[in-house]
């Protein structure tokens, strides 16, 4: 089988090794046989391959810290799964691979008929963002969430979440973006505390953007 994977940190452009390694042996008694559909890549993936993660491989390594695929074959011993299955790679086996064998515990079926490349990313900014609004502060339905990088991927997140929850969210983002916000809204300046405060006042109910200029830096509200 094929796979990506690094024998020195750099530039992905300059280190990027496509490998043929030996198919994976058939599945122990708890594990699974998983054909990957979808390997995404995360800004953690980038990081590492310049060495610049936080927690870093010994060399040679695989790649990819999340993905989705399709059971091939399982173990005798597992129950709860079976050929045809999609699901999540974990985070500790690399995805930017063909095939791999995994442990069935911890895994579980996904939906049929979900988009397998959204699926592929569930496995870390998805969580990212519901810890946020669950594990810092205690946040009730009405409440305001600041964030910035509102268009990144745990930013959108937040967002999602925030409404789920009852949630409004203010997002200060790189490009003037709506991302599934229900307004869009430029700020005048560098500062921007005077407009927020008039978004979360209680005296207005709908956000309003004032007008815009090349030199404003966009933000979001919901």
């Amino acid at each position: 089988m094929y796979a990506l994977q690094i024998s020195r940190f750099g530039e992905p452009s300059d280190v990027l090794e496509l490998v043929k390694l030996p198919d994976p042996h058939d599945p122990l008694a708890n594990e699974v046989l998983v054909a990957v559909e979808y390997a995404p890549i995360n800004g953690s993936d980038l990081l590492t391959i310049r060495g610049q993660y936080g927690r870093l491989p010994s060399l040679p390594t695989g790649l990819g810290f999340e993905g989705v695929g399709r059971i091939l074959s399982v173990g005798g011993e597992v129950d709860d799964l079976k050929v045809g299955d999609r699901v999540l790679l974990p985070s500790s086996s690399p995805s930017w691979r063909e095939k791999v064998i995994l442990p069935s515990t911890g895994l579980f079926p996904l939906p049929q008929n979900a988009d397998p490349q959204q699926l592929s990313m569930l496995s870390i900014n998805p969580p990212t963002a519901a810890l946020l609004l669950s594990e810092y502060v205690e946040l009730k339905p009405g409440d305001w969430v600041i964030q910035n990088a509102g268009n990144s991927g745990v930013g959108r997140s937040v967002i999602a979440f925030a409404k789920d929850r009852g949630l409004r969210t203010v997002s200060a983002c790189s490009g003037d973006r709506r991302r599934g916000a229900a307004h869009v809204c430029v700020i005048p300046g560098t500062d921007p505390r005077r407009p927020v405060r008039r978004w979360v006042t209680p005296r207005s109910s709908t956000p309003r953007a004032p007008r815009s200029d090349k030199r404003r830096t966009p933000m979001t509200a919901s």
